[in-house]
Parts: C-alpha cells; sequence; structure tokens
C-alpha cells in the first residue's frame, strides 16, 4: 500500500478524484481527535471505541449483539413519568433527504402541541459526517437526548450496552410490546436494550422509465440484459447511462454480484468468505460495468459536481436512468426526477442465487446521558406508535418495524412499501456488522479507497482485492 502511495504522489498531476483519496488516506483518524467525555458525564459507564470500531462484545453479533443479552434479565420499567409543567427542551438528531426533513420537522410540531412544555431542538443533515456527529456526541457525552442511528452505530459505539440508555426502564412509556423479540434481540447488550428499530431495509433497483422508453430499451432484468442496455444507450447519445453508482453503490453491487454468483454470505462467524480470487472477479465486473457504458466512471460522476446523486443533474434529467438504492431512500430519488416516470424494477438476476443484503435499517435510541429520559422515550413513542406522528412521517424512513405503528399506515400506493416488499420477498443475506463502517466503506475507508483506485486505473483488480481483504480483517479484528 505504501509503495501504491509513493507511486501515485509521484505523478506532478493528480485528478481531482484521487488527490481528494490521497489527502483521506494520510489524514489522521478520528479516534485521533476525538475528544475526552465531559467530566461527570456518564462517569461509569466506559468510553466508546472511535468510529469503527467495534469490541469483543460487539463482535458476538447482531442478533443478542452483547453476547450474554440472552441470559440476561431486562430492566424492569422505573415508572418514570412524562413531565407536562416545567420547560424542557429535547435535542433530536437524524439524517436523511428533504422528504424526510419535512416530515420529521411537521410530526415534532404536532409532539409540541401534544406537550406544550416541551420543545424539540431539531438537528438534522445529510448522511455524510453524520456518523462522527454521533461519535463525537456519545464519546463527549453531549449527544442529543434522541437520536436516529444506524444498526451497526449500536455496539460500535455501546460495546457493553452503557452508552445509550436501557429503553427496558421506559418500557411504561415506550411500548416495547409492539417489535418482534428478533428486532429487539439485534439492539440488546448485556441485557440492554439499547434502542429499537424503525424498519428493515434492502437494496434494490429502480429505474428512469421514460428514459428507457425514449431510446427503446426494456428494463433489464437480467445481467445480459443490463449489458445491453449499456450497448444502446451509448449508441443513442454517450451522455446517458442505465445505472448510476457512487462508491458505496458500487461496494454493494459488487457483493450483490459476488453473493449472486457463489451463494456466500460476505461474512460469515466473522470469517471473510470470499478469496481474493473471488473479490478481483468483483471489480473486474465493475470494469465490465464501465467499459460497458453501464455505469459511469468514478471520475465522470466526480466530475458532475454534485455530492449526492439526487442533487445531480444527470440524474434530475434522466440521463443516469437508473439506482440500485435501499427502500427507504426511493422518496427523495423519485421526487428529484424532474422528466421522467420513476419506477420500481424486479431484481436484476445476475447467477443462481439471490444476492444483496438484508438489514435492520435504521434505530432510534435515547442517550445515556439525558437529563430527560421520560419524555425523550415519549417522543420516540409519539413517532413510532402514535396516529399524528406515524401518519405524518409515513414512510419516509422505511415501512415501520413497529407493528402498532404500521397498522395505521395506508400504504397501498407507496414506492417505499413496493420496494420493500420486493426486498424482504427477495431475501438476500444479513449484512455483517463491520460492511458499513465508516472505515471501511465510507469516505477514505479501505473498501472505497479500492473501488476510487480502481476505476481511476491506479491499481489492479487483485491488488484492490487484497486491499478489501486487508481492510476487512482489519475491522473484524477490532
Amino acid at each position: 500500500m505504501e509503495k501504491m502511495m509513493e507511486k501515485m504522489m509521484k505523478k506532478t498531476k493528480k485528478k481531482r478524484g484521487i488527490a481528494a483519496l490521497l489527502a483521506g488516506m494520510m489524514a489522521v483518524s478520528l479516534a485521533g481527535c476525538m475528544p475526552t467525555a465531559k467530566e461527570g458525564a456518564g462517569a461509569e459507564s466506559p468510553q466508546p471505541q472511535a468510529a469503527g470500531a467495534g469490541s469483543d462484545a460487539a463482535a458476538e453479533g447482531t442478533e443478542g449483539a452483547g453476547g450474554d443479552s440472552a441470559t440476561a434479565a431486562p430492566a424492569q420499567a422505573e415508572g418514570l413519568q412524562v413531565d407536562t409543567e416545567t420547560p424542557i427542551t429535547l435535542r433530536m438528531n437524524w439524517w436523511g433527504g428533504d422528504s424526510r426533513h419535512q416530515a420529521t420537522l411537521a410530526a415534532i410540531e404536532k409532539f409540541q402541541e401534544k406537550y406544550p412544555n416541551i420543545t424539540v431542538a431539531p438537528e438534522y443533515e445529510s448522511f455524510t459526517g453524520h456518523e462522527e456527529k454521533v461519535a463525537l456526541g456519545v464519546r463527549s457525552g453531549n449527544a442529543a437526548d434522541v437520536m436516529q442511528l444506524d444498526w451497526s452505530w449500536v455496539p460500535t459505539y455501546s460495546p457493553d450496552g452503557d452508552n445509550f440508555y436501557d429503553l427496558n426502564k421506559v418500557s411504561d412509556i415506550l411500548d416495547l410490546e409492539a417489535y418482534t423479540e428478533k428486532d429487539k434481540a439485534v439492539f440488546t447488550i448485556g441485557g440492554k436494550l439499547n434502542a429499537i428499530p424503525v424498519s428493515n431495509t434492502g437494496r434494490v433497483f429502480c429505474w428512469n422509465k421514460t428514459t428507457f422508453d425514449k431510446i427503446g430499451v426494456e428494463i433489464p432484468t437480467t445481467l445480459e440484459e443490463l449489458m445491453a442496455a449499456g450497448k444502446s444507450f451509448e449508441a443513442y447519445d454517450p451522455a446517458y447511462y442505465p445505472l448510476v453508482t457512487k462508491e458505496l453503490d458500487r461496494a454493494f453491487l459488487m457483493v450483490y454480484y459476488l453473493q449472486s454468483k457463489y451463494g456466500k454470505d460476505w461474512v460469515k462467524d466473522d470469517v471473510p468468505q470470499y478469496t481474493q480470487e473471488e473479490i478481483a472477479e468483483g471489480f473486474d465486473f465493475l470494469q465490465s460495468l464501465e467499459e460497458g457504458h453501464v455505469i459511469p466512471s468514478l471520475e465522470k460522476i466526480a466530475g458532475d459536481g454534485a455530492d449526492l446523486i439526487d442533487t445531480n443533474i444527470n440524474w434530475i434529467d434522466g440521463h443516469y436512468a437508473g439506482i440500485f438504492l435501499y427502500d427507504t431512500s426511493v422518496v427523495k430519488h423519485a421526487q428529484a426526477v424532474e422528466d421522467g416516470e420513476f419506477v420500481v424494477g424486479d431484481y436484476v438476476k445476475m447467477g443462481d442465487y439471490n444476492g444483496g443484503f438484508i438489514k435492520v435499517n435504521q434505530a432510534f435510541g435515547i442517550s445515556a446521558t439525558t437529563e430527560h429520559p421520560a419524555e425523550a422515550a415519549a417522543l420516540i413513542q409519539f413517532l413510532v406508535a402514535e396516529e399524528d406522528g406515524v401518519t405524518t412521517l409515513g414512510d419516509t424512513r422505511g415501512v415501520p418495524a413497529n407493528q402498532k405503528g404500521l397498522a395505521m399506515l395506508d400504504l397501498s400506493g407507496s414506492q417505499v412499501a413496493e420496494a420493500n416488499a420486493k426486498a424482504i420477498a427477495w431475501g438476500g443475506f444479513p449484512m455483517d456488522k463491520t460492511f458499513e463502517r465508516s472505515s471501511f466503506t465510507g469516505a477514505d475507508g479501505t473498501f472505497y479507497n479500492a473501488l476510487q483506485l480502481s476505476s481511476y486505473g491506479q491499481s489492479d483488480s487483485a491488488s484492490c482485492a487484497q486491499m478489501v481483504l486487508d481492510g476487512l480483517a482489519e475491522e473484524l479484528a477490532r
């Protein structure tokens, strides 16, 4: 890796994406710059490790993430009551697109109507940088009272179950009976329920049908049809592509292809299941998509000047006509399309198996250092299981995992529900806890860097595959 970097640094002219890559690879890690905990804040709780750092406890897996969760008796409700008189401010943070932001702000307004003495201070942004914000907040003892969390962050930042509030203690305010035992087990560490799931999700293929119709190509359902579409799009106009993938999307699409071909988990029992040769095949697959004009290169996408696909003009005007995304992201990408009919497609068959990941999507948790656990629990309960909250949020966070909340929604016309149904029916493979760590697939993570090196032609598939395996071994060892 050091030789690779030295070779790249000798070049006098670096492409913008590679320059950014090198800067990220040489940057000081988040762990080294995270502040220490506030004096007295959660003093009895062990501090979480840096972003992407797991633990022996976290390594036990997602079902019963704490290892002894199956045997530890859950805490009883502590009989806390929601204060309806004293002025209280709750901080709540989340990530998402405009549709989720607007729906959440509207739901917060309705919560404040129910509890006039409680003010909810919203903190929201896109996903980029959100994990670092949560990590810093938890580490410093200054986390928001209510947090939207990715499922893998819970064991990462609370390896002993002490850095998020044990929701069992507020079970007389937050109804836990509306969740399956399996869903609760995902977030139970050492007998402590650190979060509750918002929804379950998988990635699906979605398309701009109008562009396909204009070019005269059927929406693909097999790899052969997808490759043929690339040729047809190129012949029509080289500025058009049937599919667009940024780095994280490519990581998911590559593993989807490998799982479709080989029928194996990416990781099982903390052991990687793919060889260097097989992962190299995945990089060759992505290269074939670029060469076949199925997907634009990462350099081309960087040149578009947009950080997100839904803000990219080529997505908005239909030049990029397909995407492989989580069902929870369907709404914002559909709304961004100005000229075209956005449709949820069938899975593109790439082998004898149903590839792809299925996972708990997001979770709501409460900071272990909150001064208002009862009120924070009341806010979550309002959003997931009370009609004004549930109907206002709708499907902006996916199809609800809370069974009572789900019963309150009419999802008959929902593309999110359509996509979610296809993902659940397809099945796929369970995601391991390391795949979405920022240090692996996040910006400047090992897999992310390998994908850039491959697309920019700076490294061959075998070397990129070894980078991924080395990075994966480091993640699993944490």
